[in-house]
């Protein structure tokens, strides 16, 4: 249903032409690998650096989009429907956020590799640009979403959804975006969901804003710290609505 959306597809299309003209407007992105295209570790890169700068904007819309997924089945009176039906309660939280997290990566995956289409095609990048982007959407991109849309769907069952909207994407600048040497943050650490940690352990960037480089290791850590809390977060969601279920 949220690929229905007339203001999602508003938002993204926004946020495709904005990125779009930041990469093809000198110099593209392709030219960060021209002349280094036969090394490998260039590429890889160059890819991750690509995610990892969608993931600053893209997200904030995401959360903003998710965050009414479960409040509109009570508000139409659905999850009485639901209720009555074989369909067990942590299948139905796990379903509506995988339907809700999969509606939203198909647009950015299907513009990403269209990116990289059109800049293979120009000669920016090698083929292997393709490649290296599928891997970094599911490094970078996929954990960021999910991370995003499983707090979106939990807390505004807790408080006004507006006060969360405009929470999370303070929350989102701040805990992902913000430097540690400037303000206290959750940036650095492994509760960052940015991808900053992916890029720099598995595909070799560098950020002299970001401090010491991450190695792969921690970068496992950090997508290992993220799922627990994703899936302490459903659960988290399953138990308060079967309480809301007694209660009524």
């Amino acid at each position: 249903m949220s690929l229905r959306r007339r203001g999602l597809w508003l938002a993204f299309g926004c946020l495709f032409v904005f990125y779009s003209v930041l990469l093809f407007s000198p110099p593209p992105v392709g030219e960060w690998v021209r002349g280094e295209a036969v090394q490998p570790a260039a590429v890889w890169s160059v890819a991750g650096r690509f995610l990892l700068a969608l993931n600053v904007f893209f997200p904030v819309i995401v959360g903003m989009f998710s965050s009414d997924r479960l409040l509109r089945d009570r508000t139409l009176a659905l999850r009485e429907l639901q209720d009555s039906t074989a369909l067990g309660r942590p299948t139905y939280v796990l379903g509506k956020y995988l339907g809700v997290l999969l509606s939203f990566l198909l647009p950015v995956l299907l513009w990403a590799l269209a990116i990289g289409v059109v800049m293979t095609a120009r000669g920016h990048t090698p083929a292997s640009f393709l490649w290296a982007v599928s891997v970094a959407f599911l490094a970078i991109t996929v954990p960021a979403f999910a991370f995003v849309v499983a707090f979106s769907l939990a807390c505004p069952l807790l408080m006004p959804r507006s006060a969360y909207q405009i929470l999370f994407t303070g929350y989102w600048f701040w805990g992902n975006f913000v430097p540690p040497n400037l303000l206290p943050t959750l940036n650095g650490t492994l509760l960052t969901p940015s991808g900053i940690y992916a890029w720099q352990g598995f595909f070799g960037g560098h950020s002299a804003i970001s401090g010491a480089a991450r190695t792969a290791g921690s970068a496992s850590l950090n997508l290992a710290v993220l799922a627990l809390c994703i899936v302490a977060v459903l659960i988290a969601v399953e138990r308060t609505l079967a309480w809301r279920s007694q209660r009524a």
